[in-house]
C-alpha cells in the first residue's frame, strides 16, 4: 500500500507546477498572437478584434475538449475515450438545438436556455454510455465504443428531427453549427457565451487537477485506489459532471467538433507522462493551441480557395480519424498478445 501511495502522488512540486504553468501560458499567448496576425483581410483594428474574439471561442472549445479526453481515458482506463467518440458531444448538441429551438418559441435569448440543456444533454448520454458498457460491475472496452456509436446515432436521428420543426432560415445556420464551426459572429456576438464557457472550462481544469492523484490511483485498478482511500464511484460521478460541463460548454460554441479529445491527451502522455497532475495542465493549453492553429488554417486555407471558411471541425475528423483506426488498431494488438 505505501509503495502504491508513493507512486501514484508522484514527485510533482508545486515549482515545476508554476513554471509548467508559465511556460504554457506563454506559448499560448504567443501563437494567439501569431494567429491574430494571418489572414488575407487587411488588419485593420476591427478585423484584428474580431480575430481575437475568435481565437478566444478556440481557446475555450480546444481546452475543454482536451482537458474532458484526459478525464474520460483515465477514469474509463481506456486510451480510446473521448467526448465525441462516446456520444457526448452529440448529446450536448441535441441540448444545444434544443435551447436555440426553445428559445426562439418562447422569446428567451439562447443564452438563458442553451447552456442548461446542453449540460443536461451531455450529462444524460454519460450515464447512459457508462450503463450500457457495465458488464458485472466491470466497463467493457469494447461495449463502451459500441454504446458510443449506437448512443452517436441516436442523438444524430433526434438533431435531424429538430431540424423538421425549425423555420427553414435556421436550418443553414445550424447545418454550419453541426460541422463543427467557429465564426467570427458566433465569437463577437455572443460575448457572454464566450466568457461563460472559458470560465466553466477553466473551473472544470481546476478541478481536475486536484483530483489528478484519485485518477492516478484509478489507473492501477478499482481495488488498489480504494485501498489508499480513493472513493471510486464518487470519482465516477465527479468526472462525468466535469467532462459534461466542459463537453457542454464547448459544443454550445463550436458544435461537436470531433477527435480532438483523443488525439491531444496521447500526444501529451507522451511527452509529459502519464501523471494526471501535470497531463491536464499541459493538455488543457495543448488542446488551446491545437485548435487555434487549425482554425486559423482553415480560416485562411477557405480563404485562399474562394470556398469560404472550412469549418474546423472537417479538419479534425480528417486527422483524428485515422489516428483512431490506428490505436484502435494496436488495442487489438495488445489484447492478442495477453
Amino acid at each position: 500500500m505505501d509503495d502504491h501511495a508513493g507512486y501514484i502522488k508522484g514527485t510533482l512540486r508545486p515549482v515545476n507546477v508554476i513554471i509548467t504553468l508559465l511556460v504554457m501560458c506563454l506559448v499560448t499567448v504567443a501563437v494567439a498572437g501569431g494567429c491574430s496576425l494571418i489572414g488575407q483581410a487587411r488588419l485593420t483594428e476591427m478585423v484584428w478584434r474580431l480575430r481575437l474574439y475568435r481565437l478566444a471561442a478556440a481557446f475555450a472549445v480546444g481546452s475543454g475538449l482536451a482537458s474532458a479526453g484526459v478525464a474520460l481515458q483515465g477514469l474509463l482506463k481506456n486510451p480510446l475515450a473521448e467526448p465525441y467518440v462516446l456520444g457526448i458531444s452529440s448529446g450536448a448538441g441535441v441540448g444545444v438545438l434544443l435551447g436555440y429551438a426553445v428559445s426562439g418559441a418562447i422569446g428567451l435569448a439562447g443564452w438563458a436556455t442553451t447552456p442548461v440543456l446542453a449540460i443536461i444533454g451531455a450529462a444524460i448520454t454519460s450515464v447512459v454510455v457508462f450503463t450500457v458498457a457495465q458488464r458485472r460491475g466491470q466497463l467493457d472496452p469494447y461495449a463502451l465504443l459500441l454504446s458510443g456509436v449506437i448512443v452517436n446515432a441516436f442523438n444524430g436521428a433526434i438533431m435531424l428531427t429538430i431540424f423538421l420543426l425549425v423555420p427553414p432560415r435556421t436550418i443553414t445556420s445550424f447545418a454550419g453549427w453541426v460541422m463543427g464551426r467557429l465564426t467570427d459572429s458566433i465569437a463577437i456576438n455572443n460575448t457572454s457565451s464566450v466568457i461563460l464557457a472559458i470560465a466553466s472550462v477553466v473551473v472544470g481544469e481546476v478541478l481536475l487537477f486536484f483530483r489528478g492523484v484519485a485518477l492516478n490511483a484509478l489507473g492501477l485498478g478499482d481495488e488498489v485506489a480504494a485501498s489508499v482511500g480513493v472513493a471510486v464511484g464518487r470519482l465516477r460521478i465527479e468526472m462525468f459532471v466535469i467532462v459534461s460541463l466542459m463537453t457542454a460548454a464547448a459544443v454550445a460554441l463550436a458544435g461537436p467538433i470531433g477527435f480532438l479529445g483523443l488525439i491531444v491527451p496521447h500526444i501529451c502522455r507522451l511527452i509529459v507522462g502519464p501523471d494526471h497532475r501535470r497531463l491536464v495542465i499541459v493538455s488543457s493549453f495543448s488542446g488551446a493551441i491545437f485548435l487555434m492553429l487549425a482554425d486559423t488554417f482553415c480560416r485562411t486555407a477557405g480563404q485562399f480557395l474562394r470556398i469560404g471558411e472550412i469549418p474546423v471541425g472537417i479538419l479534425t475528423a480528417l486527422t483524428g480519424g485515422p489516428f483512431f483506426i490506428f490505436l484502435l488498431r494496436r488495442s487489438f494488438r495488445e489484447v492478442k498478445i495477453r
